[in-house]
């Protein structure tokens, strides 16, 4: 079966609500991966199987045979499978890489170790074959480019001077271009030591948005880059202007 790739990078993470998923989900978002997720049962199997992420965490626990099983079941897809355990017995690494999984990591890993291991699954499954420009670090979007490697970006050619903070906000939406972030989740991908509720995010992303807007805008009033998807979020567009019938976009 072959699965076509979503064109930004996600996972798909399927654990038990009791587990602690919150430094994985963090590790996954420095390396520019949107996360989602789910609990365990059939519903997040058929969702994994779609072929809409990335890549597939699924979380095993030990006193449940349900884990293997759907790694069975996603490998057999041709789904990139990490089995993500906590402290797991030798045993229990064999029976999930014996199962399918491209993968096993505890899930208190560290997020450089997290990161590195699923790149290189996804080296492995040829998920970057025709990507050069992202490979080596340039992300394009239209007429703009996110350079990670020297943490610059250019609009038509033309070099923004963005802060650390504005840079990062920047790439992670460029790596989820054409997708609608909502605040918080933008905010918690680009930021260490804090976690943003909801609320409190929409506040602070507005700040970060306006100033980036003076910098990467052309007009300001008017954004073609940065722009506002009301009720939801913000997405990071190519630069084409809207037509008046089909905007959904305003300024924040």
């Amino acid at each position: 079966m072959n699965i076509s790739r979503p064109s930004f990078e996600s996972c798909l993470l399927v654990a038990p609500a009791d587990a602690a998923t919150r430094g994985f989900v963090r590790a996954l978002h420095e390396g520019g991966m949107a996360v989602l997720e789910r609990e365990p049962g059939q519903p997040s199997l058929a969702l994994g199987r779609t072929g809409e992420f990335t890549a597939v965490a699924w979380f095993v626990d030990p006193r449940s045979a349900s884990a293997p099983l759907a790694i069975v079941e996603l490998a057999s897809a041709g789904v990139p499978v990490i089995a993500v355990h906590a402290q797991g017995s030798p045993e229990l690494i064999a029976e999930c890489l014996l199962a399918g999984a491209d993968a096993c990591l505890d899930i208190d890993a560290d997020a450089r170790v997290v990161v590195a291991q699923i790149r290189a699954v996804l080296r492995r499954r040829g998920a970057y074959d025709g990507a050069p420009a992202e490979a080596s670090g340039l992300l394009q979007v239209g007429d703009l480019t996110v350079d990670v490697d020297r943490c610059e970006v250019q609009r038509a050619g033309t070099f923004v001077a963005l802060t650390a903070s504005e840079f990062r906000i920047v790439e992670f939406m460029a790596r989820n271009s054409g997708r609608v972030l909502r605040p918080h989740e933008i905010l918690n991908a680009v930021t260490a030591d804090y976690e943003y509720l909801p609320r409190e995010a929409q506040d602070v992303l507005k700040v970060y948005v306006r100033r980036i807007r003076r910098k990467l805008e052309p007009t300001e009033t008017e954004p073609q880059y940065l722009v506002t998807v009301r009720g939801f979020g913000y997405r990071l567009e190519g630069g084409a202007r809207l037509h008046p019938a089909s905007a959904t976009a305003h300024t924040a």
